[in-house]
């Protein structure tokens, strides 16, 4: 039997928790001007370093699924379970935005963008799903150093050219046409190597880039926020050559550093973290309607929301889980 990955629990429940302070911090962020610079400060530091979480999300799914032996009939029900969560969240949001948040829905815009932003894990992992057995039999076969050139030209041509929109007209195929399958392939290769690299020796390099990396996002986004007057978020998007180079070392020195043993708390924690996941924003939309956040500084809200949705969200997926749908979450 496969010896469960502890470290990879850990990374799930911290990608949770940060996807759950960027939308928290997204309130505060694009309430730009009617809160002070010291609390626009804050939110902009929570979101900054929340930034590798969703990377985080895809690394977990390709050092869990590509480090093991295709299985063709296991991959057709994650597909199929993935679909039906996907089409029934959808249906819960929907209902929830009509008659809650007053919103107009439009279901003809579902086939090309989900419902909630936050869904659209959803589709582009079911993506991913689907052309596993390609990515599978690609990756198995390169070698060495074709995994070293993947690296440099997934950060040259998706982090820096793609964003910078060079040559975005005709996107090369793998290497820039996802971004996202990069980060997937990315955990693959982590776990790949994880014996053969020094981590002492990389430990001080690793901490390096990750300060840097997010130091350079904060203070430009701060910067250039102040002098348009209006939250700038072009920085923040997850194909930044610096998210993606804070999101592969901040991944590596944590998977590296982290030991391999159970902790209930973070156990149970992770076999809830998809739920939560998927319906924290029902949660959010009700708790920032609720209370004047705009009133209280970034830096205490923001953490104590985050108590609040993760403890409510934790018992309703925990009740959930006792239903016939717990395989669907």
């Amino acid at each position: 039997m496969r010896k469960r990955d502890y470290k990879l629990d850990l990374l799930r429940v911290i990608s949770m928790i940060m996807v759950i302070i960027i939308h928290i911090a997204n309130y505060y962020c694009r309430a730009f001007g009617d809160i002070d610079k010291i609390s626009y400060l804050g939110a902009l530091i929570f979101n900054t370093i929340s930034r590798i979480s969703v990377p985080f999300f895809f690394m977990i799914s390709g050092a869990t699924l590509l480090n093991r032996k295709y299985n063709k009939e296991k991959n057709k029900e994650r597909i199929i379970k993935k679909i039906v969560t996907l089409f029934v969240i959808t249906i819960i949001y929907l209902i929830w935005d009509k008659y809650y948040m007053n919103k107009d829905i439009n279901i003809i815009l579902l086939l090309s963008k989900p419902e909630r932003k936050l869904l659209w894990f959803m589709y582009a992992i079911i993506g991913i799903y689907i052309a596993l057995p390609f990515i599978k039999c690609m990756v198995d076969k390169m070698s060495k150093e074709e995994d070293k050139l993947f690296v440099i030209l997934w950060l040259m041509f998706n982090g820096i050219l793609k964003y910078l929109n060079i040559g975005n007209t005709y996107l090369i195929p793998i290497i820039s046409g996802t971004y996202y399958l990069g980060y997937f392939i990315m955990g693959y290769m982590i776990i790949k190597y994880y014996n053969y690299i020094n981590k002492k020796k990389n430990n001080k390099l690793l901490l390096i880039t990750i300060f840097l990396s997010f130091t350079i996002v904060l203070v430009f986004t701060y910067f250039i926020s102040i002098n348009y007057n209006k939250h700038f978020t072009k920085l923040l998007t997850y194909s930044n050559a610096l998210i993606m180079v804070a999101s592969l070392s901040s991944f590596i020195y944590l998977y590296f550093n982290i030991k391999n043993k159970e902790n209930i708390i973070i156990s149970k924690l992770s076999n809830l973290s998809f739920g939560i996941y998927l319906f924290h924003g029902i949660i959010l939309d009700f708790i920032m309607k609720l209370i004047p956040y705009k009133n209280i500084y970034s830096y205490i809200g923001i953490p104590v929301i985050l108590v609040i949705i993760i403890s409510i969200t934790s018992i309703i997926v925990g009740m959930l889980k006792k239903t016939g749908i717990s395989r669907y979450l």
